[in-house]
């Protein structure tokens, strides 16, 4: 009779959306009820298990003759946060949110502290929560978040192939297997590849979630890979100060750190970073 009727598949969609957004909404009503303890106490569990991982390490540490070369590290490993937060309100600025300098960078501070609970999931909760501070609604804040630590890896694997190269060394392969796949999902979101496919695709489930431009996540990675210089010489910082071996020197430092930092990322349940480096510093000397 010529009476069209909707796709089984699309109403499918439909009501998958629908449930996918009550589930949500249920999670985040909880989680909002009990924001303050559950993040007390994932805190503390996430520093417990990176303290008793790293006992051996600490408990081997001369304390009373190390604090100079700490704190002179501890100033220049600051810089790579304080880049990273600048660029979370550089992008909620870019996807349109009028957020203050000054709120955004106290809440990314507050929620950097939450970034210890396991998986660090807590983090986003509360930027969600605090979403009003930064006149930003919950898309921009989770975008933000996504393009904030897309910007930080890639930045990281940036360094990687570019410290390695210069070295005239191969990177390890565990580095290659976190770097590669970060530099092509850096550039398959860009709106004029596959960023508007994945937008599409967001929207079926009721998330509408705004896009930055390919020169704007340019921006945020250059941002984070000048703050890596500093990064490089914190670390060098400690191996110098800490150990009687000769000085591998500032390429060897920033390329092997950002090793440990990529494999840490991708392993938010295991120790990472630093931790991650140093195993790579007593592999290779």
């Amino acid at each position: 009779s010529g009476v069209g009727h909707g796709s089984p598949r699309c109403g499918n969609l439909a009501t998958g959306g629908v449930a996918v957004k009550a589930l949500l909404h249920a999670i985040w009503a909880w989680l909002n009820r009990w924001f303050a303890w559950i993040a007390l106490v994932g805190v503390v569990i996430g520093l417990a298990l990176a303290v008793r991982s790293q006992w051996d390490a600490i408990a081997e540490l001369d304390w009373a003759g190390s604090w100079p070369v700490l704190l002179e590290s501890a100033f220049l490993f600051a810089v790579a946060p304080l880049a990273q937060a600048s660029t979370s309100w550089i992008i909620l600025r870019l996807l349109g949110a009028q957020a203050p300098f000054g709120e955004t960078m106290r809440i990314w501070a507050n929620a950097y502290v939450l970034r210890y609970a396991p998986s660090g999931a807590l983090a986003l909760v509360y930027r969600v929560r605090e979403r009003e501070r930064v006149h930003a609604t919950k898309e921009q804040i989770v975008a933000s978040e996504a393009y904030e630590n897309l910007g930080s890896m890639t930045a990281g694997a940036c360094a990687l192939l570019i410290g390695f190269a210069a070295l005239g060394r191969f990177p390890p392969w565990l580095g290659l297997a976190v770097a590669i796949p970060v530099v092509v999902v850096a550039v398959a979101v860009r709106p004029k590849f596959l960023g508007r496919f994945a937008q599409a695709l967001l929207v079926r489930f009721g998330i509408d979630t705004p896009l930055l431009r390919g020169r704007q996540l340019i921006v945020v990675v250059l941002v984070n890979l000048a703050a890596w210089l500093a990064t490089g010489f914190g670390f060098l910082a400690l191996l110098n100060g800490l150990t009687d071996e000769d000085s591998p020197g500032l390429l060897w430092a920033l390329a092997t750190y950002s090793v440990g930092y990529l494999v840490g990322f991708v392993t938010p349940f295991l120790p990472g970073g630093l931790a991650g480096a140093w195993r790579q510093v007593r592999r290779s000397w």
